[in-house]
């Protein structure tokens, strides 16, 4: 039996990096994230598939709404780190579309208070258009992760002493790929 499991993790692995090794695509992209409990959110990212495994590393200065004046602006910046699997369609179309998903985790950061940073998945759906060494890229994700925001020192008076924050949400992303 133990055999039999070594063998099959063997398999898997010698899968995912025959895989890993047969394309490497990296790309860039500008992003629309629109969360459950924040607000709408501009950002920027980059991605990196190495076969069927994909990275993506995006960044988002502020997902909440901007409030007057200023100094009352609540703030919440996010930073989603993920790693998931993608599987691609007519790989070498001039239309190459492609689902994925994948697990997350999201590091966070506010300017008032304290926020932790959480752990979540996303799905991906999107297609790489274009079938030189440069391509462009649109896709549509879906993020979900639940932040808890704390008011260590009652600088907030409508924030009890803790409150979550729902920042699943649908985001669009649209950018290049350059395939290697």
């Amino acid at each position: 039996m133990r055999r039999l499991r070594f063998l099959l993790v063997a398999a898997m692995a010698w899968g995912l990096c025959a895989g890993a090794a047969s394309a490497v695509d990296l790309g860039a992209f500008g992003s629309y994230w629109k969360t459950k409990d924040a607000d709408n959110a501009f950002g920027a990212g980059v991605k990196l598939r190495l076969g069927i495994i994909e990275f993506r590393g995006s960044f988002y200065n502020d997902v909440t709404a901007d409030v007057d004046p200023e100094e009352l602006d609540f703030e919440v910046s996010a930073t989603p780190l993920e790693a998931g699997l993608v599987l691609r369609f007519l790989k070498n179309a001039a239309v190459s579309p492609y689902v994925g998903g994948g697990a997350g985790y999201y590091m966070l950061d506010t300017n008032v208070g304290d926020i932790d940073d959480e752990a979540g998945y996303y799905l991906v759906g999107g297609a790489d258009i274009g079938s030189g060494i440069v391509a462009f890229n649109v896709e549509a994700m879906y993020r979900n992760f639940e932040g808890t925001v704390v008011d260590q020192d009652d600088s907030i008076p409508e924030l009890e002493d803790e409150v979550t924050l729902d920042l699943s949400g649908v985001a669009v992303n649209a950018g290049i790929i350059f395939r290697f």
